[in-house]
Order: C-alpha cells, then structure tokens, then sequence
C-alpha cells in the first residue's frame, strides 16, 4: 500500500527547496483589547484550609491585586462568573476592577492557575496598569487563510504561537493575526517579516513564526498480517500493575 506522508523539515531544509517565486508581503491585523468590568470581594480568608472551603463550599476563586508599589489587596470572584469572563477573553482584556464598589482601577490578568485534573480556575493574579504605563506583554499569534503551497500539496508549520511587544497599556493588543493565504511552498515568515508593519515588536527579529513545508512520498509496503499484529499488540497491552492505583492516588491528591 502506498501511502503519502508529509515530513517535518527545518526552515532551512524548506527554504533550499523553495520555488523561485518571489515571497509576497506579509498581511497583520493587529486587534486591541476590549475592556471588560469586573466587580471583586475583599478576601479574608488565608492559607490552605480556609482558601480550599473557599473554593469547594463557596464556589469562589481566590485572587490577588498588585503593582504601582501598593500593597497587594486579596479578593475573591464568582467561579462561574469569571468562567464566563474568561470564554469571552478576559485574559486579553483590560479588566475595569472594583473591590466591594470601591474606586474602579485598570488591570491586566498577570497569571491563572488552574485545576490539574478539572480544569477549572483556582486562583487569579491581576497586575494593576496605568492607561500611559508602557508594558511588555506576549500577545497570541493565529493563522489567517490557507496557504497556496498547502493547496498545492505542502503542510504550514507554525513554530511560534505569540510574539512579544512593547507598548502603552491603553495599546495592549489581545492578538495578532497573520494572513499566510500568499505562501507557496518553501516560503517562511520570520519575525523580521512584521517590523515594517508594527515597529513595538521586541521579538528576536530573526525567529521563523510559520513555514509551508514540501511535501515528500514515502512508499512503505504494509501488509495486511502487520496491520492486524499491530492491532493486536495495541489491544493486548496490559497497564504495569500498580500503574492505574498510582494514577488514581495522583487524582485524588489533586483534589
């Protein structure tokens, strides 16, 4: 049987194999971030045990405020309200915060931690930011289009997944978005490609972001006995004893 893979290839290996078409100028869209309210409560509680009845009895997510040389300012926020606020991208938002309705001040999400087995927020770090305070963030990098030389037959790689930049607060982008419908095979963009077009980029101009990689045919001859071994071997296999006992201990010390 033959079957046709494409095979991973550095950005070199893909630019000696490029046509001798000229690469076109690359196409961003930078988008700013929205801002979104967020009204908090002043957290009492401390340490592990009170923290943990806070999230399990209380359904909140503890959190804490900081920067501008003040002194950090605990808080708690409805579990299922910030879920909310997150699915609609709070994490790249400038959040208009106020503590039990007190004065409203400007931050960013410096840092989520999450639930190693659920997967839910367990405690949130905001960053305060004044509207002029020039700051350095790493934005989201997405794709935009389908590449020529992918219709042709090659595959896009995407090597970076956010860049970094520079700018005022009030500039903050949530994203960066990267029209790759112009690439042929063998083509890459390197961060040196986006300066023209967006000079806050502090990114090490010199890293590739994506490259549309050439496709290669590899025959393999597989015969249907393999095929039906492998099968069998997949199905067959027995976890090592005492593996499922130690995933099951690791689950319920997460909890």
């Amino acid at each position: 049987m033959t079957e046709a893979v494409v095979e991973e290839q550095t950005p070199d290996e893909a630019a000696a194999e490029a046509p001798a078409s000229r690469k076109p100028e690359v196409q961003l869209k930078l988008y700013l971030r929205e801002e979104i309210g967020l009204t908090l409560e002043r957290r009492e509680e401390t340490g592990k045990g009170p923290v943990g009845r806070l999230r399990r009895e209380g359904g909140m997510v503890p959190g804490v405020l900081y920067g501008h040389n003040q002194e950090g300012a605990l808080f708690k926020v409805n579990a299922r309200m910030l879920e909310r606020l997150l699915s609609r991208g709070a994490q790249n938002a400038i959040l208009l915060v106020d503590i039990d309705g007190g004065d409203q001040e400007r931050a960013v999400v410096k840092e989520i931690q999450y639930h190693k087995v659920h997967g839910t927020a367990v405690h949130l770090d905001l960053l305060r930011v004044d509207p002029q305070e020039v700051l350095r963030v790493s934005v989201p990098v997405t794709m935009q289009g389908t590449p020529v030389g992918v219709r042709a037959g090659g595959a896009l790689q995407q090597s970076m997944s956010a860049i970094e930049l520079e700018c005022p607060a009030v500039e903050l982008p949530s994203g960066v978005e990267i029209d790759v419908s112009e690439l042929d095979v063998g083509h890459s963009i390197h961060v040196s490609d986006l300066l023209e077009q967006e000079s806050r980029i502090v990114t090490d101009p010199g890293r590739t972001i994506c490259t549309v990689l050439t496709p290669r045919l590899v025959e393999e001859e597989v015969t249907a006995e393999e095929d039906e071994e492998g099968v069998e071997g997949v199905e067959g296999e027995e976890a090592p004893e005492g593996e499922t006992a130690a995933e099951e201990g690791g689950a319920d010390a997460a909890e």
